[in-house]
């Protein structure tokens, strides 16, 4: 009789989640069921194909929608999921169904519905809203950009909006230079997220310690308790489930690492661009342990260039050419050109060896194999890449190059270089030998794709390369102009010898020092309760600050930006 009332009980639940999203849905017309199954292409890389599609007002007619209605079927690689019309957007869980539905967006959409004879659902590729051929998204003056609309519904809806994401945000600190380093005093900063799915039901303690790095658990655990961690901006505890919707805020005392002083040289500005030569070691947004050491402060703060929208990325240690536009129209239109290479890069390198003097043309796939250290490798299962080399000057084991890359894939000169032979002199990640003794050449990496990843998580965590964005370099000119090797860890066996090593003996850069745990209480950049204010860290050395990488020249179709050559490239 128990099990008879528990099972007449679990129906009538179910038919009251079943009511409330009929409710809701009071028409057809506004949204479909699709079926779509998750494939392996023969390459190697993910699709997921849509089977089939079914309006749900008829579909819940003859059909239960339960909460795990969405979940992938693992046996046939099945999944449900819903498309909204009026949004033009695919949905793929219940909950954020009915999240969606009750929005002021989908009801916005719902009232003005747009001609659906512009678009269509991809069938070979997961049910996905896209334009038709001809139909171009007009490009408006007008049109706001995503940061620029989050900032008007947040005014519209009364949510305070953080002194971080005002122009208030510049004066959060201060720089200084010293030893020829751009320094920024230690200040307060809170990072804020809502949560995500996979979080939800799970400890707040156990979410911090399994997703972020910055800090060991514990650090975490206390800063929970200290109320530095706060949920809907209430103090929290470690056994605290995480909510659907819940907005987690953390508090930190942030110290920023040393980046180069050299100046930036603007080479175009006018209305709508802004064209700089990027010296090496910025970032070029705030990133990791950066944020006003990155380039869009600098030129926020020192050249009054506070409205910039990033085009492309050049990594931190490659210097050259960036281009910022200053509204979000002509950004997308940039990169419109960009993805359909009909923009022309060009740049230059310094590599270990006798590069030949023929024009080289590499056409060799790459595959991101870790974007945890920001690894990649050539692979058939990559992505199609193209670029073509041309030596400019060799001399004493040391070739100059110009670089022409057809595509835009991560790291691809770089790893194009080390499938050559032929890698950057200073390169810290793909001229190193923890990717054989031919280091990578001919894709040869002598052992498997998972062990390089852990063995190069190992090796730069013993050098603080992750953490601390550090590495060694592998070329030092010496006083009489020779090239040195500096030495490298080749037997990966020593590095629990080397751990336990002291920091002045395992690093070779930005080493740390203890210091008094009596710190300066009259000092207003220093927190009692940060660790890393009770460590001093050695000034990077200058040729750590730069990789030679450069990007030299971009144009396109009556437009041109170029640099002078870098020093460096003279031997």
């Amino acid at each position: 009789t128990k099990l008879i009332l528990l099972d007449s009980l679990l129906q009538e639940l179910t038919s009251l989640q079943l009511h409330s999203v009929t409710m809701l849905i009071d028409k057809p017309g506004l949204l479909a069921v699709i079926k779509v199954e998750h494939l392996f292409l023969p390459s190697g890389r993910k699709n997921q194909a849509l089977l089939e599609q079914t309006d749900l007002h008829k579909y819940q007619e003859e059909h239960k929608i339960p909460d795990n209605f969405c979940r992938k079927n693992k046996e046939s690689n099945i999944q449900m999921k819903f498309s909204c019309w009026p949004c033009r957007i695919v949905i793929e869980s219940v909950v954020a169904l009915r999240d969606h539905l009750s929005g002021g967006k989908h009801l916005e959409n719902a009232a003005n519905p747009v001609d659906y004879s512009e678009y269509f659902i991809d069938t070979a590729l997961n049910g996905i809203w896209k334009k038709r051929k001809g139909v171009k998204r007009p490009l408006e003056e007008t049109r706001l950009s995503k940061r620029e609309r989050t900032k008007k519904n947040k005014i519209a809806r009364s949510i305070p909006i953080l002194t971080q994401y005002t122009e208030e945000k510049y004066e959060e600190t201060e720089t200084y230079f010293e030893n020829g380093l751009r320094k920024v005093r230690p200040y307060h900063f809170t990072f804020t997220t809502h949560a995500k799915g996979r979080w939800v039901g799970d400890k707040l303690f156990d979410v911090f310690a399994r997703e972020f790095r910055a800090m060991e658990p514990k650090e975490y655990a206390r800063c929970i308790e200290a109320g530095l961690v706060r949920v809907n901006d209430k103090a929290s505890s470690v056994d605290y489930r995480v909510q659907h919707n819940d907005f987690i805020s953390h508090t930190v005392h942030r110290h920023e690492l040393p980046v180069t002083e050299q100046k930036i040289n603007i080479i175009s500005e006018d209305d709508d661009w802004a064209v700089v030569d990027k010296p090496g070691s910025i970032p070029v947004h705030p990133c990791g342990r950066y944020r006003h050491n990155s380039m869009t402060f600098i030129l926020a703060k020192e050249h009054g260039l506070k409205t910039l929208h990033t085009v492309h990325r050049l990594d931190r240690l490659t210097s050259g050419v960036l281009i910022f536009s200053k509204s979000a129209a002509k950004a997308r239109v940039m990169e419109q050109q960009i993805k359909a290479r009909e923009v022309e890069k060009e740049y230059v390198c310094r590599v270990v060896g006798e590069f030949p003097e023929e024009e080289i043309v590499c056409e060799e796939p790459i595959e991101v194999i870790s974007y945890k250290i920001g690894l990649c490798v050539v692979d058939p299962k990559g992505k199609d890449c193209k670029t073509t080399f041309q030596r400019l000057e060799f001399k004493n084991g040391i070739s100059i190059v110009k670089c022409w890359p057809k595509t835009g894939r991560m790291h691809q000169l770089r790893v194009h270089l080390q499938f050559l032979g032929f890698p950057i002199t200073n390169d810290p990640l793909y001229n190193s030998e923890i990717f054989g003794p031919e280091k990578g050449k001919g894709g040869d990496l002598g052992k498997s794709q998972e062990q390089l990843v852990q063995d190069l998580i190992k090796y730069h965590t013993v050098e603080n390369w992750i953490n601390s964005d550090e590495y060694e370099p592998s070329e030092i000119v010496n006083e009489s102009g020779e090239i040195r090797k500096t030495e490298v860890i080749q037997n990966l066996d020593k590095i629990e010898k080397v751990q336990s090593e002291t920091k002045e003996e395992a690093s070779i850069k930005t080493k740390k020092q203890k210091l008094s745990d009596d710190l300066e209480i009259c000092d207003p950049f220093c927190d009692p309760h940060c660790g890393e204010c009770k460590l001093a860290y050695k000034d990077p050395p200058p040729e750590t600050l730069v990789m030679y990488l450069h990007a030299l020249k971009y144009s396109g179709d009556g437009w041109a930006y170029q640099t002078e050559m870098p020093n460096w490239t003279l031997l």
